[in-house]
């Protein structure tokens, strides 16, 4: 059986494993009973919570076609229906993952694509650009000021996965492969990075989330400097898989910033120092944080589904935390509650807005984007902030 069956390659598909239900030629319908069992934990096993083959895409989602106005307080936005939809026509989408603005205002777009991986769009959502086939597993975007310019740092989390620094035109200007340096990975394959975040100094870390949940440091012209999460260290210190998924540094205190990472399936965020001492964990109940995007003194964390991954069609929403990490407001979900303890009660989506908000930015004039993952080609949500 072990020869026919490799568990530890992600190469198979389920389909590729059923005809094994078939192979004896003696009991079949025993061998099936058993082998069944084993099929499907296997395909559970394999297929990631962000793998195309998990999902059973919602076949009927469409965005709101009327401007429909979400969140409290100061975070109150009102969609612009069929936003960029114009571009469909000529240009078919793969996922969204992330979504951010240049200093020129223009709107960066990370399709997981291997026709471009980089979409450019005005504020009034007109394609003005795309590009890039070297990424077809785009999953991480950040824009980066070097030396007065602007660069992009590009991950694309397939198998044997790369960091791209790359110009705002897309010329690749460095590719980093795994950390071979780091003595903790076997195999290149193992390596599939989702984000990076940046310190002032150039020094850059490299969310390893769906390969083996590493954190590693770079500095600025990409030498590995050393590594934090995954197995390494005891307790918190240690970040399980379908965890780290993205993050983002705050540097309110400029003398002690301080790393802030997303755990999609683990529901919750953890603080980390820049020498990845863990210091704080944050439940966050009810959700599935797949980013940490600062703003206004606030942050924003897209989770992908509320039920995810028991339900892989969860709507998902956005949540608005204090840097005290409070929930304050949850746009497209439930309005956040605590107990009589200051525990957060779970929460969810409250009507079906987004589908599987993945990445999301403000632009300079307070205006909401938001990047869907297998949402049917749904280009990127735009919502206007409604002032007091």
């Amino acid at each position: 059986m072990n020869s026919l069956l490799n568990f530890n390659s992600v190469d198979y598909k389920c389909g590729d494993l059923l005809p094994l239900v078939s192979r004896s030629e003696k009991e079949p319908m025993k061998l099936a009973a058993l082998l069944i069992p084993l099929i499907l934990l296997f395909c559970q096993s394999v297929i990631g919570h962000d793998h195309p083959y998990a999902h059973i895409t919602e076949p009927d989602y469409k965005p709101p076609s009327t401007p429909v106005i979400i969140g409290d307080g100061a975070f109150r936005y009102q969609l612009v229906p069929g936003w960029a939809t114009r571009n469909a026509e000529t240009h078919k989408l793969g996922h969204g993952h992330a979504i951010a603005e240049d200093s020129a205002g223009r709107i960066l777009f990370l399709n997981a694509s291997a026709e471009y991986c980089m979409i450019i769009l005005d504020k009034q959502g007109k394609l003005l650009e795309a590009w890039g086939t070297f990424a077809p597993g785009a999953h991480g975007l950040t824009i980066v000021e070097e030396n007065g310019h602007e660069v992009l740092f590009i991950t694309d989390n397939s198998k044997n996965g790369k960091v791209f620094k790359t110009t705002l035109e897309g010329d690749i200007l460095m590719t980093l492969s795994y950390p071979e340096a780091s003595g903790l990975y076997i195999s290149a394959d193992d390596f599939r990075p989702s984000e990076t975040m940046h310190l002032p100094n150039g020094d850059f870390y490299v969310i390893d989330g769906y390969g083996k949940d590493y954190i590693h440091r770079y500095n600025a012209d990409g030498t590995y400097l050393s590594s934090f999460g995954g197995d390494i260290g005891k307790g918190e210190a240690r970040l399980e898989h379908w965890g780290p998924h993205g993050g983002g540094i705050d540097l309110k205190d400029t003398e002690n910033p301080t790393i802030i990472i997303a755990l999609s399936d683990r529901n919750r965020i953890k603080r980390f120092t820049v020498d990845g001492s863990w210091l704080e964990t944050i439940q966050l109940p009810g959700g599935n944080p797949r980013d940490i995007i600062f703003h206004r003194d606030h942050m924003v964390v897209p989770h992908l589904g509320d039920r995810w991954p028991t339900d892989r069609n969860a709507a998902g929403y956005l949540s608005v935390l204090d840097r005290k990490f409070r929930v304050i407001a949850n746009l497209g979900g439930t309005p956040p509650s605590y107990d009589e303890t200051g525990r957060l009660k779970p929460m969810s989506h409250s009507s079906h807005l987004f589908h599987h908000p993945h990445g999301a930015c403000f632009d300079s004039e307070e205006s909401l984007y938001v990047a869907q993952f297998a949402s049917n080609g749904t280009w990127p949500l735009k919502f206007v902030r409604l002032k007091d």
